[in-house]
């Protein structure tokens, strides 16, 4: 399974909040630093994703209870719980990259029909 390397409550989170890379790249650089607001072609600038890309995925953010907007500034909604799982989730990131985006990309892929699973076929 690819996504063996990432913690239940990880994946969950990234099931519920992530829909994109350009997503986890923005949070994680927000995150890392809170206390600065940050406006689209900053971010844009920093994930090397154009800003149309970021603003969606900014937006996203604001959407799912991540982020808050004010003005053109983003910034984190810094919860212990946000604060502490965002966390853990650059440490998986980190450590398990690919894991992490096959979750992600399988979030957007949805379920496969059974005639395009690897060793299934129709014709038997």
């Amino acid at each position: 399974m690819a996504s063996q390397h990432v913690p239940g409550d990880i994946r969950d989170f990234i099931l519920k909040h992530i829909a994109s890379v350009a997503q986890i790249e923005a949070l994680l650089l927000i995150w890392s630093n809170p206390e600065k607001r940050w406006c689209v072609a900053r971010v844009a600038a920093r994930i090397y994703a154009g800003e149309s890309e970021t603003a969606k995925a900014l937006d996203g953010l604001c959407a799912n209870g991540l982020l808050v907007r004010k003005d053109d500034a983003f910034g984190l909604i810094a919860s212990e719980e946000n604060t502490e799982m965002i966390g853990r989730l650059k440490e998986a990131y980190a450590r398990h990259l690919i894991q992490v985006t096959d979750v992600i990309h399988g979030k957007s892929r949805g379920p496969r029909p059974a005639a395009e699973t690897p060793g299934l076929r129709r014709d038997r």
